[in-house]
């Protein structure tokens, strides 16, 4: 599609730049259809890629849907028979293993589940930013730098050395110096944080998208709202994008025109389907955002319990070791970047929307604009969100809320293990410990 696009000049020349734009579309496809091939080998994207006329097409994978709903079994079946397992732990203890792995079972089996029956709506999340892209190719917006790809590919790469070395540690101290657990029943607790920490880095991919785009946005309104196009022509003339147009300068030159479309009716299209998108993200994640932090939340406030036993009460005889200790702030670490990362992203969309109404109000009441929906959209919306199903939004205040219930759910524990009498024989252990 050949699209035309006007700058200012200081004799009021207008410079017409025709632009081809799907060779521009073709690079997002394929850097779409990277990501999702990246996240398939790990389940996360029981899916396919064929192509129409040029256009990828997402479908699920009969084989793949099949291998993840086995995987998904055995996650479930090691999660009954570790109830069948004599643990050697104490009582608070072994009651916080036990809902450590419980609440990581169903976050993975939302991880891999979700995708089984929702993987088509890839292709709406796709079709949404081929939308946006196309509209914004109007202004010739760039929008596929080579760094975007580099930029997740680094990421990824990063995430995928930290869950190896994470777990080769915690293999070592687990397995090979604790003996604390069979090889399945440890394997069973390490896969569903990699899994759903995955799915994570997913969703803040596709986040970060979203939030290049709307930057995008704002830095077209704002260009054009402080310096706005063709300025010096006496005739009052909104920015548009035209095949051909009729307007006089200074020097009373004359250009034919046949149509016109002021800035606010080609913007207003493209925040109304950027909500769209942002609501699709928000329906397609929603269950891992609820179920994932709910394991991260619980999981963390173990393992700093874990930490406060070892620092204040451990003794070697006990479990207690400085492998231990380390091993537990490990997997503090790895929780706290996933919990931290997604509410950055989600409030970086929202500030980028917040302004992006904020010039949109503007704009309306520059220049004589006259545009329809100037009253109304902004009071529809005042930012982008992104809820885990509607119980919490993902942003800084669920942060708060976060930590405040780890506090008071570590002090619970602390008071119930202080009142607990510790059995002779028995061992603190990170996970569930089997007896000897």
């Amino acid at each position: 599609m050949t699209c035309t696009t006007f700058k200012r000049c200081q004799k009021g020349n207008v410079q017409i730049m025709a632009q081809q734009t799907s060779s521009k579309q073709n690079e997002f496809y394929e850097l779409f259809v990277f990501v999702v091939k990246c996240f398939r080998p790990f389940g996360l994207c029981p899916v396919k890629v064929s192509y129409i006329k040029g256009r990828p097409k997402i479908e699920s994978n009969r084989l793949l849907t099949a291998v993840v709903t086995f995987a998904l079994a055995t996650v479930w079946a090691a999660l009954v028979g570790s109830f069948f397992v004599k643990y050697n732990t104490p009582l608070i203890t072994g009651i916080a293993n036990h809902i450590q792995f419980i609440t990581n079972v169903l976050a993975v089996s939302v991880t891999l589940g979700v995708p089984i029956f929702k993987c088509t709506e890839l292709n709406g999340i796709l079709e949404d930013f081929a939308v946006i892209d196309e509209k914004l190719s109007y202004f010739s917006m760039n929008l596929y730098q080579p760094q975007l790809k580099t930029s997740f590919w680094r990421c990824y790469v990063v995430h995928i050395l930290f869950l190896v070395v994470s777990s080769s540690y915690d293999a070592h101290v687990m397995l090979i110096i604790g003996h604390d657990a069979r090889l399945w029943l440890w394997f069973y607790h390490i896969v569903p944080f990699m899994l759903y920490s995955l799915a994570f880095l997913m969703a803040f991919t596709m986040i970060k998208w979203v939030k290049i785009r709307i930057q995008q946005l704002n830095r077209l309104i704002e260009q054009y709202y402080q310096y706005p196009l063709l300025e010096k022509i006496e005739n009052k003339f909104k920015i548009s994008s035209v095949v051909t147009m009729k307007i006089e300068d200074l020097e009373e030159n004359t250009i034919e025109t046949t149509e016109e479309l002021a800035i606010g009716n080609r913007i207003l299209p493209i925040v109304s389907k950027t909500i769209d998108l942002a609501t699709r993200l928000e329906s397609y994640n929603g269950l891992l955002f609820l179920f994932g932090y709910l394991a991260l939340f619980c999981v963390s406030t173990i393992q700093v319990y874990y930490c406060y036993l070892y620092v204040t009460l451990g003794t070697p005889e006990g479990g207690f070791s400085i492998n231990s200790l380390a091993l537990s702030l490990v997997i503090i670490v790895g929780n706290l970047i996933s919990i931290l990362a997604l509410p950055y992203i989600c409030e970086e969309v929202g500030n980028e929307s917040k302004t992006l109404m904020s010039y949109l109000s503007k704009l309306s009441m520059k220049h004589g604009h006259n545009m329809q929906s100037s009253i109304w959209f902004p009071n529809l919306i005042s930012s982008i969100k992104f809820s885990a199903v509607g119980f919490f939004d993902v942003s800084y205040s669920m942060l708060s809320g976060f930590f405040a219930g780890l506090i008071t759910y570590l002090i619970i524990f602390i008071q119930f293990n202080s009142i607990t009498p510790l059995q002779k024989g028995t061992r603190q252990s990170v996970r569930s410990a089997e007896n000897d």
